[in-house]
């Protein structure tokens, strides 16, 4: 996916999370309400950030 911010376009990394749809848990407006299970969720980077010149963890 292309994003824009401030006039720089970057790619975003698509991850493919499988979500296995569980039980009924309630309903709203008519509509069964299923609770969502996801499978094999991929690690995230931890990001290295700099604040005024300190480096954060």
């Amino acid at each position: 996916m292309e994003l824009h911010y401030r006039g720089a376009a970057y790619e975003t990394p698509v991850n493919q999370v499988e979500v296995i749809e569980g039980e009924v848990i309630g309903q709203y407006r008519g509509a069964a309400l299923k609770r969502h299970e996801f499978r094999n969720i991929p690690a995230q980077p931890h990001p290295r950030m700099k604040y005024r010149g300190a480096w954060v963890k």
